[in-house]
């Protein structure tokens, strides 16, 4: 292999705390180089000294052998490095087409000449997608796809995925992987950030760990296994859990009966127990989306019945839901535009101008153990929320709303972007939220993540909800075989990310 990129001691500051604190890699061409590291560890920092949005203290790079120091992200798209960030933001305005030459030299062409490229791209990479479609229809995963075409055509030699996945269901994480693999076949370079350590194992040729601002060790993929990787990561042995095999045996909280969205969603019946802990999965077109929002006050049904608590109830906006003690974590919450301190993001609408001192302190006291149990890296929880790491950020959201006085909370990809150690947090609070009778739906891509903690499981297709599966019954294999509607066998979770 060919050297593309050398980093050597690189350190770097965000709001004059130091986050990397001598940095060395390399990658070679035609690798795939995967990237982990607990929320706060320094990997979007290091991705944006890389990429050119984040100015590096002191340290060495080198690029194609050439010295390389980008000062913007236009110099580094230049110099043939692209990112797709964390959170990235495409102008929902923008056909596909227009997406995935945005900022290249094509990009003044006219549509039907991006049109016919872009069917081309598609057709090349084998996905499905309408490039005159605007992206402000696609849900966050398709946008990520978009992302990964502009890379494509943006024809670059290094290109840094942070978290590109965190939201794609295993089928789309396979699409995804034929494209990576498709681009080093080609001589280009990949670093590939993700919290999921079985896709990294199956995707990566290297593993670099990164913790506490530096490179802690790399491994060949091959030669390593989910257990060490965590091991490495977190310091610890991790706790691991029972699946909840036995049904939840609370009273009933939630009953939807024919529950219609327009075309999207066709006579959805199912009911949600206090305590339960109710799996949601389907593809992007499957209606799943359209079904959780409909219950949260997002969009609104068009026939049938919502019962809580065995009462009829009408769910026509969010004020409702949340009258009716519904809350609603969504997945395309932009955490980039939170504001304000980690303290104000983790109360929420608590009323603290009323509080009298005891009760301020034990508040404070409450947060500071939130940010211990969730490893919020932080070394002050007045400080200002956009400090936090993409990954931070989606565990204070998390915690908010977990925080709050729902009966029924339905959390869409909770455990997006947060590290393996936040996960086993995120369960153990959701544990103690079904203990106090709390009925959760959980929307995840994650199969492996829908076995582990809930106690049944149902799969939208096609708009409509064609299985509920009891925790003890099912696998992922039965799964993906009840979403896609055809028989998948994968012969463990590695495998099914592996294969193409």
């Amino acid at each position: 292999m060919d050297l593309l990129l050398h980093a050597d001691d690189i350190h770097a500051s965000y709001d004059h705390r130091r986050i990397l604190k001598g940095v060395g890699l390399s990658v070679q061409r035609g690798e795939i180089l995967g990237l982990i590291g607990t929320n706060g560890a320094g990997k979007t920092t290091l991705m944006g000294v890389l990429a050119g949005s984040h100015k590096h203290d002191a340290g060495l790079m080198t690029l194609a052998g050439e010295k390389y120091g980008p000062d913007s992200i236009e110099e580094a798209q230049a110099c043939g490095v692209g990112l797709i960030p964390q959170n990235f933001r495409i102008d929902p305005e923008l056909t596909i087409a227009s997406a995935i030459f945005r900022g290249t030299f094509q990009a003044g062409k006219p549509h039907h000449e991006l049109r016919d490229q872009a069917s081309k791209l598609i057709r090349d990479i084998g996905i499905s997608l309408n490039p005159d479609m605007l992206v402000g229809t696609l849900i966050r995963a398709e946008q990520a796809l978009v992302e990964v075409l502009r890379m494509v055509a943006e024809e670059a030699q290094l290109v840094i995925m942070d978290e590109v996945a965190a939201s794609l269901p295993d089928h789309d994480v396979a699409v995804l992987h034929q494209v990576l693999r498709m681009l080093v076949r080609q001589g280009r370079a990949i670093i590939y950030i993700t919290h999921r350590l079985d896709e990294v194992r199956s995707i990566a040729h290297r593993i670099a760990i990164l913790r506490d601002g530096r490179v802690h060790k790399i491994l060949e993929a091959s030669h390593t296994d989910v257990d060490e990787l965590a091991f490495l990561l977190l310091q610890q042995e991790l706790e691991g859990s029972a699946r909840p095999t036995n049904p939840a045996g609370g009273e009933e909280a939630l009953r939807v009966v024919n529950l219609s969205v327009e075309q999207r969603v066709r006579e959805v019946t199912f009911n949600v127990s206090k305590g339960e802990i109710f799996g949601l999965v389907g593809t992007h077109r499957s209606g799943v989306y359209e079904l959780v929002e409909a219950l949260a006050g997002v969009r609104p049904n068009t026939s049938g019945h919502i019962l809580m608590h065995g009462q009829p109830v009408q769910i026509r906006n969010v004020q409702d839901a949340l009258r009716l003690k519904i809350g609603y974590l969504s997945d395309a919450a932009d955490n980039g535009e939170a504001t304000g301190s980690i303290v104000e993001g983790l109360q929420g609408s608590a009323e603290t101008r009323e509080a009298n001192l005891e009760d301020e302190i034990s508040q404070l006291r409450g947060v500071a153990e939130v940010v211990r149990q969730m490893s919020i890296s932080t070394t002050n929880i007045h400080g200002d929320i956009t400090t936090l790491s993409g990954g931070d950020r989606q565990k204070v959201q998390l915690a908010k709303w977990m925080a709050t006085d729902c009966d029924v909370l339905i959390l869409s990809h909770p455990s997006r972007g947060i590290d393996i150690g936040a996960k086993e947090a995120v369960y153990r609070m959701l544990n103690e939220l079904s203990q106090t009778g709390v009925a959760t739906i959980l929307l995840s891509s994650d199969l492996s993540e829908l076995i582990s903690w809930c106690h049944r499981v149902g799969v939208m297709r096609d708009g409509e909800l064609v299985t509920i599966e009891a925790n003890a019954n099912t696998n992922e294999d039965v799964l993906v075989h009840h979403m896609l509607g055809v028989k998948f066998e994968s012969g463990g979770g590695d495998a099914r990310r592996a294969r193409n």
